[in-house]
């Protein structure tokens, strides 16, 4: 296949996805124990840890060993480096593997691994091991972590104690955009902070002042978010460039003191009486810069009665949550905030919406493992998002599932598949084709007989992925298709997938919708990216398309295109 040059504005990655819903302890294994003659024959894969860009070899070091290809609750196993840097693991079934290195004073690392976005989510090169294979020179060269210091100050140039920092970087998610984070710090008495085992790349600094409890809301004043060097806005702030085990300093920043406003008002049980020691919790919509527990919080009095303050003018998403988490009692209700303080918000608790339904093969003879088969609730609305949107439900061994306590909003119902050519084919609800649209429920909504109808016809794309003609592959590469249709596109598309290439190029994507797609493939891909529209429009000309039908197997031969610029 031809690609054609052309420049990026940002480049994804998808991860690789290794199916665990646990996480198993690691089996100690020793690299330099005594193997039985037996195991020797099996698969083995060896290498070498390094660090110091690959001159001194690193004892002592931890090699972790992970099965990629969902083979059950296969546990992972580790190795330490000997006294050369070397590690071994025999006695491998064939299949494939991702292998991570740590040691102390270095940043973890996946073999093949690539550092490009600085976001610290790169994917690593999946192994692919045959029946007594041994894969040798599986090495790492690992790298110093960064350092960033600096201090925070008020408009009086008075240090700021106890303010968290975060070192931010770009990331896609759900198809947004955003700032995300890396790395925290809280500032000392000297208005102070570190940040340690940074990766390589580009990031910006936020600080932001604790959480607001209460309050009068009587002119309050309070720090909103302050990006390095003292802006508001992520757009206006200074980037932070972090080299491998680079120590940069001196980001001195000012807090910018801005009016904000309150929101009062009662919260009610669902028989009319005062709730008291209720959770009270705003999250902002559609608040790109959003870093988890940073978010104005309160607890009801004895009459019900609460006050929410520190909050600046925008839609807010007021939520209130009491009880147990095994009964929880929820409510909440979005509310704008102008230009001055809100009362009179009244809240009924409630034990949220309920969904229910079953999983429906398209064959009585499918061996499709109910086991291992997980459901959730998505939120559409990024502040209905975290402790208190969403909920996820494992299935039944009759099919049947059921997820209860969600607050009220839009949804998306997510069906992960075991490892296979199962694809979901469509969601109904009371009869309503909802397979690829939200779900609105309401706080006291209870729906039944939803129906998930799963294929085992899905399709197949395997084959090879070559950095040009001249035929030498691309190790760790990501393979990425996406819908023909752009209406078909965006977060949570059942028609987008990634799949990595192994250390011989090689690739396998399974269970695709049959529909007409876009093929191409990257030499470095940020994960997320590929739920964004404009980024897969800006691919569909250096893409070709893949028209495939139910059951089909597909042989491609891929040229990568070269790795673009990352924001």
């Amino acid at each position: 296949m031809q690609t054609r040059n052309f420049f990026l504005g940002a480049v994804l990655g998808s991860l690789l996805g290794v199916a665990a819903f646990s996480q198993p302890s690691p089996i100690q294994i020793s690299a330099g124990s005594n193997q039985d003659s037996a195991d020797r024959k099996s698969g083995v894969i060896q290498g070498q840890v390094f660090g110091a860009e690959g001159e001194v070899p690193l004892a002592e070091a931890t090699v972790v060993l992970y099965a990629a290809d969902d083979r059950g609750n296969e546990h992972p196993r580790t190795a330490r480096t000997d006294d050369r840097g070397e590690y071994e693991f025999s006695g491998l079934k064939a299949g494939k593997y991702l292998v991570q290195a740590t040691r102390n004073g270095y940043l973890r690392q996946s073999y093949g691994e690539k550092t490009s976005s600085g976001s610290g989510r790169q994917v690593g090169t999946p192994l692919s091991l045959a029946s007594d294979q041994v894969l040798g020179g599986i090495d790492f060269e690992l790298i110093r972590g960064g350092v960033v210091e600096g201090a925070v100050v008020d408009q009086h140039n008075e240090p700021r104690s106890q303010v968290p920092v975060t070192l931010c970087s770009y990331r896609t998610l759900r198809g947004e955009r955003s700032l995300r984070p890396v790395r925290h710090d809280r500032t000392d008495d000297r208005g102070r902070f570190r940040l340690f085992d940074i990766p390589p790349g580009s990031y910006y600094l936020r600080a932001d002042t604790p959480p607001v409890w209460g309050g009068s809301g009587e002119g309050d004043r309070a720090f909103p978010p302050t990006f390095y060097p003292g802006v508001l806005s992520p757009q206006d702030a200074t980037k932070v460039e972090v080299a491998a085990g680079q120590e940069v300093g001196g980001f001195f920043f000012t807090l910018i003191e801005t009016q904000t406003y309150s929101v009062g008002g009662r919260v009610l049980t669902a028989d009319g009486k005062p709730a008291h020691t209720v959770w009270i919790r705003s999250r902002r919509e559609s608040a790109n810069t959003y870093v988890f527990g940073m978010e104005a919080s309160a607890n009801t009095n004895l009459q019900g009665e609460f006050r929410v303050s520190g909050l600046l003018p925008g839609k807010h998403r007021i939520h209130a949550r009491s009880g147990r988490n095994e009964n929880p009692q929820m409510a909440s209700a979005v509310v704008e905030v102008t230009d001055q303080d809100l009362e009179g918000l009244t809240l009924v608790l409630g034990a949220g919406a309920e969904i229910a339904g079953r999983i429906v093969t398209d064959r009585r003879d499918s061996d499709l493992d109910w086991r291992r088969i997980r459901l959730f609730m998505a939120p559409e609305s990024s502040a209905n998002r975290g402790f208190f949107g969403g909920a996820g439900a494992r299935v039944e061994e009759d099919f049947t599932f059921k997820v209860a306590r969600l607050s009220e909003g839009a949804y998306r119902l997510i069906v992960w598949l075991p490892r296979g050519n199962y694809y979901v084919s469509s969601v109904r609800v009371e009869g309503h084709d909802v397979t690829d649209r939200p779900i609105e429920l309401r706080s006291k909504d209870r729906l039944e007989g939803v129906e998930v109808q799963v294929s085992s016809d899905g399709a197949q794309i395997r084959g090879v992925v070559q950095k040009d003609s001249a035929g030498e592959a691309v190790e760790g590469g990501t393979v990425l298709v996406f819908a023909a249709d752009s209406q078909k596109r965006g977060a949570r598309s059942r028609f987008t997938k990634t799949a990595q290439t192994d250390q011989s190029g090689r690739f396998s994507l399974e269970g695709l919708v049959p529909a007409e797609y876009r093929i191409c493939a990257l030499t470095d891909h940020e994960p997320g990216r590929e739920s964004e529209l404009d980024y897969l429009s800006s691919l569909e000309r250096d893409s070709d398309r893949i028209d495939l039908s139910p059951g089909q197997t597909v042989e491609e031969s891929l040229v990568a295109l070269p790795a673009a610029e990352v924001y």
